[in-house]
């Protein structure tokens, strides 16, 4: 019996997201490219290692380049900081996925406005008010 794949992580991309909140902070930044394209591969990684119950080694391996991806996407822009929340990212998410939940956009949320936080020099409460309002636009 063939079960249908179920995706565990937010349906909206959070490359898409990332770089709608990017430009509302009214720059054209490369650094924000960067990290988005980073945010794709990451959102990937989940979606192969956690679309079923239990991934197939070829699913396992497509999970592991795509978060090898988007560690050396992201080491790129020489920001250990970047590299930090990306690990926080994988990390929260593994551990919401094992518990027997879904990584949902809320769960990422404080991490999305973290990155925007480096990139823009806002506060973070204000960058996380940026990703909501981006993820409000990008969902609907």
């Amino acid at each position: 019996m063939v079960r249908a794949a179920r995706k565990r992580t937010p349906q909206v991309s959070l490359k898409g997201v990332f770089l709608h909140a990017v430009r509302a902070v009214g720059g054209d930044d490369r650094r924000g490219g960067v990290v988005a394209e980073a945010l794709d591969f990451l959102q990937r990684g989940f979606d192969a290692h956690y679309a079923r119950g239990h991934a197939a080694d070829g699913e396992i391996l497509a999970g592991d380049d795509a978060y090898a991806g988007a560690v050396e996407i992201i080491s790129c822009l020489n920001e250990p900081h970047f590299v930090a929340v990306a690990s926080r990212m994988i990390r929260d998410g593994a551990g919401h996925i094992s518990s027997g939940g879904e990584v949902s956009l809320e769960t990422w949320v404080p991490h999305l406005a973290d990155l925007l936080r480096v990139i823009s020099g806002e506060s973070v409460e204000r960058s996380r008010d940026r990703v909501r309002r981006a993820a409000r636009e990008a969902a609907g």
